[in-house]
């Protein structure tokens, strides 16, 4: 099994700041990273389209060399082979949760074959659709769609803390509930996170996941810090991640991926 260095990054609230911008010098460390021979991977509750496309933003060709976990781990991408997991609801839980957002007229959207989709043109899905850089299709009932590969509930914070305890209940042993932003409550397929999809990646790079440092901010990032070698969290990751967390490094508006390299890596620096 190789003894490289895996390098584990969350996106959003991690190395992306308030204003969705990928620090020049956390890339040129990446970078590095990669010239010395060992491996960065990329794990995220986008898409697999809008990760994809973050990323040959920041890094033009390069971009299509990271394997990326997609959807909070219900997809597993490696460039060369493709998807080598994906993993859908079924569509008797997905119609629960559906109708359970619908019930509380909060906004719920779904993502079927990579696709998102709508049931209304409404400032949600605008503002989801901007800040993950996709289009939108409105239809008319998303519970004639197929199997989606997440669902997700919009709204203010409280809100969502307000009702995650009920759906978690309705769900349970069917999906996984969890939030990976403060105005996203995430829905993803039983038997899948960020944790099982690092540790299916590992075997199929044959990486051992003792080598794997892990940066991380909100809840879909605790099941990969309990798989990692290192855990490393900024300073606006939740509670529960910073207690678990091996070093705590500054917020992600103040470049702490960066920070935490710097100061724990400076190897990787030119």
């Amino acid at each position: 099994m190789s003894t490289q260095r895996v390098f584990v990054f969350d996106l959003d609230g991690t190395i992306l700041n308030s204003r969705n911008e990928f620090p020049l010098e956390t890339r040129d460390v990446v970078l590095n990273i990669l010239t010395k021979g060992d491996k960065v991977v990329f794990a995220t509750g986008r898409m697999l389209i809008s990760a994809k496309k973050m990323l040959d933003r920041v890094f033009g060709d390069q971009g299509n060399v990271f394997p990326i976990i997609s959807y909070n781990g219900a997809v597993v991408y490696v460039p060369t082979e493709g998807f080598i997991y994906e993993k859908t609801i079924p569509l008797d839980v997905a119609h629960m949760v559906i109708d359970f957002f619908r019930q509380r007229n909060i906004h719920v959207h779904s993502y079927v074959d990579d696709v998102l989709y709508s049931e209304k043109d409404d400032d949600e899905i605008r503002l989801y659709s901007k800040h993950a850089d996709v289009p939108y299709t409105i239809v008319e009932d998303l519970k004639k769609l197929r199997e989606p590969i997440k669902l997700l509930g919009v709204a203010e914070a409280h809100t969502l803390d307000e009702i995650a305890p009920a759906l978690q209940e309705i769900t349970k042993g069917k999906a996984n509930v969890f939030k990976s932003f403060p105005i996203f409550l995430d829905i993803i397929p039983e038997g899948t996170n960020k944790g099982i999809a690092l540790e299916l990646l590992a075997k199929h790079m044959n990486f051992d996941l003792s080598s794997t440092i892990v940066f991380g901010d909100n809840e879909n990032d605790i099941f990969m810090f309990d798989v990692a070698g290192m855990k490393i969290a900024v300073e606006n990751a939740v509670p529960r991640l910073k207690e678990v967390a091996d070093f705590v490094s500054k917020s992600n508006e103040e470049n702490g991926v960066f920070f935490a390299l710097v100061k724990l890596f400076p190897e990787y620096l030119r």
